[in-house]
């Protein structure tokens, strides 16, 4: 049995078989439908098995959304984590790391995006249990360059371009129907790290790196 259940609290995806296809289909339905939205029939469909079955693995869909959410959280905590490790803390690449972060797991980025919209009350319910979960954020707003008085807080800096990435890498389908030939991928990314970077005054400039010296460098930019 997962670890929300009872007991210690694992992080990641149990690799289990039928537990498996719980948590593959629980990440499409509470990135579809949030946490209020989703219906453990839906995800008991999605993982073709019955919800009986489901509750052998986690007690509830709020120990089964936990242990997804908590997941999500770290994977991109620890990839800021180990940006901080290496030292490249400039601005351009802690927006970068993040909007890398969130593209690599689009239904990461939403379930993330809904559960901010809903006040991030599991967020909150996680930092309380286990506040470690926490660090990483916290040291990447350390590490950030020092402003004059009176600029936005470190920490909520963090929070803001962290949900800004999720938002972006979330909606990216959105844009299809607007454009009338889709975006390469490496495009795509250069023109919304830009203007998460700079703003609307970026126009005409060139895009930033990412810290890797490659326009479309970055996190596993290659890959999207």
């Amino acid at each position: 049995m997962n670890g929300s259940a009872a007991g210690p609290l694992v992080v990641g995806p149990p690799r289990q078989g039928i537990a498996d296809r719980i948590w593959e289909a629980a990440r499409s339905e509470f990135s579809k439908r949030g946490y209020h939205g989703a219906r453990v029939q839906g995800i008991a469909r999605g993982a073709s098995c019955n919800v009986a079955l489901m509750y052998r693995h986690w007690v509830s869909k709020r120990a089964l959304y936990l242990d997804i959410l908590r997941s999500v959280w770290l994977s991109s905590a620890n990839e800021i984590a180990r940006l901080v490790e290496d030292g490249a803390m400039d601005p351009d690449a802690v927006v970068a790391a993040y909007l890398d972060a969130m593209m690599a797991d689009p239904a990461g980025a939403q379930i993330l995006i809904r559960e901010y919209l809903d006040g991030a009350p599991h967020l909150s319910q996680l930092a309380a249990s286990d506040p470690s979960i926490l660090e990483p954020l916290r040291r990447t707003a350390a590490a950030l360059p020092v402003r004059a008085a009176g600029a936005i807080d470190p920490i909520l800096t963090v929070v803001t371009v962290g949900g800004l990435a999720a938002l972006v890498a979330s909606t990216r389908e959105a844009a299809r129907p607007f454009l009338a030939e889709p975006l390469q991928p490496e495009t795509w990314r250069r023109s919304v790290l830009d203007l998460l970077v700079h703003g609307l005054s970026s126009a005409g400039r060139s895009a930033p790196t990412g810290g890797s010296g490659d326009p479309a460098g970055g996190p596993g930019a290659s890959a999207r």
